[in-house]
């Protein structure tokens, strides 16, 4: 039976990894910046408005420092825009130059050939990333945050705030007793 229990980040990281097992590289994708963005608002809409920061933020405090991805936090949020937009590579920044287009290396493919290729044809517009590097990492920063959030009131309080914006599935029985209470509690107010 699946359990409707999950957190939602648990929801999106096996999604990914579903798609994952059966070759669906732009659903990953597009579920692994999704909760990206998700987590960055969770930690920052309190402090800026703007997706942009919030996601680099995320990105420069959190993702890259942990190693193994070689892109900056503007190029994640680039190829971000470029994945949730137009579902491609291509996105303003690294139209304009800003940002270096990635070029994704899924499963056990090494992207050394691929990325020495493109910087001949194309110096300085692409860098190879891998999905499941970006996924460990994200799964390690939910934990970390998580930890955090333990010791930290602060953290605590943005994330509990962020948590009851989210989506909510709720089982049969749940909502069927959910419900039950919510009319009994309009029908006692109408009577008093």
């Amino acid at each position: 039976m699946l359990s409707l229990e999950k957190s939602t980040f648990a929801k999106m990281f096996e999604a990914a990894e579903l798609c994952r097992e059966r070759a669906l590289d732009v659903p990953m994708l597009v579920l692994i910046y999704t909760a990206m963005d998700t987590l960055a608002w969770a930690l920052y809409a309190d402090k800026t408005q703007g997706v942009r920061e919030r996601f680099v933020a995320l990105c420069e405090n959190y993702i890259l420092p942990r190693g193994g991805i070689q892109c900056t936090g503007l190029e994640l949020y680039s190829a971000r825009c470029s994945i949730l937009h137009t579902l491609g590579w291509e996105s303003d920044l690294s139209k304009s130059g800003k940002a270096r287009s990635i070029f994704y290396s899924f499963g056990a493919d090494d992207p050394t050939l691929a990325q020495v290729a493109l910087e001949l044809i194309h110096p300085g517009k692409f860098v190879s990333l891998r999905p499941d590097e970006l996924l460990v990492a994200l799964r390690a920063v939910v934990a970390q945050v998580v930890t955090l959030a333990s010791t930290d009131n602060e953290l605590a309080a943005r994330l509990s705030v962020a948590a009851g914006k989210q989506y909510r599935s709720i089982g049969m029985t749940a909502g069927n007793q959910m419900f039950a209470a919510y009319i009994e509690k309009v029908q006692g107010d109408e009577h008093t």
